[in-house]
């Protein structure tokens, strides 16, 4: 996907691949499985939503062209939800990503979140 306009309003950003991994090591971060019931582990995150509104956004390793992407797409408000894990990131990337959410209104949503009641006002559930 290489175009803003395209994205829709719930987003998930994978790393594929941490910096630290190592073949031997496997995946540290692989928090959300696309061959095991990837639906129920995103409704564990976020309840009940529409597929036709989530965007999958990956890259291989931290701050690829899906991390820009996002950020865009974020700053042109296009994005209600970002569902992803804070840790592959850079604490910068982290930093900004935290910040960005909270100056245009858009709720983040990590693996920490599963189960917490994510109503504010003027939000409503992902569906």
């Amino acid at each position: 996907m290489d175009d803003a306009s395209a994205i829709k309003p719930y987003v998930v950003y994978l790393v594929k691949r941490h910096p630290l991994e190592r073949v031997e090591t496997g995946p540290f971060f692989r928090w959300l499985h696309f061959d095991n019931d990837f639906k129920k582990q995103l409704e564990d995150l976020i309840g009940p939503y529409n597929p036709n509104k989530l965007t999958m956004l990956v890259d291989e390793q931290p701050a690829g062209r899906a991390w820009d992407l996002l950020l865009e797409s974020l700053l042109e408000e296009q994005i209600e939800l970002v569902i992803t894990h804070l840790a592959p990131l850079t604490s910068a990337q982290r930093q900004q990503l935290i910040g960005v959410c909270a100056q245009v209104g858009t709720q983040l949503i990590t693996p920490a979140d599963a189960g917490r009641n994510r109503t504010r006002p003027g939000f409503t559930s992902p569906g």
